[in-house]
């Protein structure tokens, strides 16, 4: 089974975050325990106890304690098999890591480090309001392989908007960014287009028209050099965002993809049992409040056979696998009538091709992957 553990603290608010986070560390501690007795209080969510992956995500792990992490692990050994763990993740902000934490860290077990670089250019650091500068991501990138880490992924952010910079100096700063990376051997690196959500610094600025939209065209062209630069570098796109060499996919992320089930702790996380969604409340006092009462606040979806089909389509035509139909069938025996006729339409149009069971989307149209899985979804409601 597949742990996620929601850490809902940050340093300071990225412009562009909508996460459920918080910058007040005053009751970290205390959130830490709770986090620690929702384990505990949800351990047979599952049933299974031997854990494959652990995921620390946030909000900004990295910002934790020695002491607070150290007791976040020895509330899960206390409940979970981990001697078969094939990767524990932890998310890290560059101006956290320390040759010292990341000894600590690696002594936990922790063997994979995500680090959230974003871009290597200053403006764009400080236009995003990252608490790191260039020089600082590049030291503890350098850090992070010296120890041994070298499964880790960096995170990167396309497609920028905010500047009136015209597309040829956004197109050399997004390579340069991926250029820098060069040197370094990565197995693995995450690209996100930027996208304005309304809850955030920027989404307000958008409202007030004090920030431009992102021009479709424009996140095209970029995510045309993110693909092309990487691919030239050996990288594969194995997932819409998501760059490996030599088969180094991230675990625990695939293991969403694939439809696995998860368990999902700290406020706002989600889980995912097979039949029914749920999630924790955004709200980091009622979140503390209710698992210490020992009633942790959530909602529960139940899930119809049409929506599960519709997860499925969701997360694994973003996926170089693609999903199987054998499966689909499995999950909803009496589809649709134009279920197959629409399938059909995208394989003709070449936005869908076939390999035995599977379909997948082809990697010169993958970019209107949310446009293929909609047409779906259309006949599915």
């Amino acid at each position: 089974m597949h742990l996620y553990l929601h850490i809902p603290f940050c340093k300071q608010a990225c412009h562009y975050c909508d996460f459920h986070f918080s910058t007040n560390l005053s009751y970290k501690e205390r959130m830490v325990k709770a986090i620690g007795r929702e384990i505990a209080l949800k351990s047979n969510y599952l049933g299974e106890k031997k854990l494959e992956t652990l995921y620390f995500g946030g909000g900004s792990p990295s910002i934790l304690s020695n002491s607070e992490l150290e007791s976040l692990f020895r509330a899960i050994r206390e409940v979970y098999t981990v001697d078969n763990l094939k990767e524990v993740t932890l998310e890290a902000n560059p101006d956290d890591v320390t040759p010292e934490r990341l000894d600590f860290w690696y002594s936990l077990g922790i063997n994979r480090i995500s680090l959230g670089i974003q871009t290597f250019n200053e403006v764009f650091l400080k236009f995003m309001n990252r608490a790191h500068s260039s020089s600082e991501a590049l030291k503890a990138l350098e850090l992070i392989l010296d120890k041994g880490f070298e499964t880790s992924s960096v995170d990167l952010i396309y497609a920028k908007t905010g500047f009136h910079l015209d597309e040829k100096r956004q197109a050399e700063i997004l390579r340069k960014d991926i250029e820098i990376l060069r040197p370094f051997g990565l197995q693995h690196i995450s690209a996100y287009n930027l996208t304005i959500e309304e809850d955030t610094v920027f989404g307000r600025w958008a409202a007030k028209e004090k920030l431009a939209a992102i021009p479709d065209d424009y996140a095209v062209e970029q995510y045309k050099i993110v693909t092309g630069e990487l691919a030239a570098m050996g990288f594969e796109q194995y997932e819409i965002s998501n760059f490996a060499r030599n088969q180094k996919y991230a675990v625990h992320n695939t293991s969403y993809w694939s439809g696995d089930e998860y368990l999902g702790v700290g406020p706002s996380a989600h889980s995912y049992n097979g039949e029914s969604r749920q999630w924790n409340v955004a709200h980091n006092h009622r979140y503390m409040e209710g698992v210490e009462s020992g009633s942790p606040e959530f909602e529960t979806e139940v899930l119809t056979s049409f929506e599960k089909v519709n997860d499925y389509l969701l997360t694994g035509l973003r996926t170089i696998w693609g999903v199987s139909l054998n499966k689909v069938s499995r999950i909803e025996p009496n589809l649709p009538a134009g279920f197959r006729d629409t399938l059909e339409k995208l394989k003709s149009q070449q936005l869908l091709k076939q390999k035995g069971d599977f379909i997948f989307i082809p990697q010169e149209v993958r970019i209107l992957t949310d446009r293929i899985v909609e047409e779906l979804f259309i006949i599915m409601d």
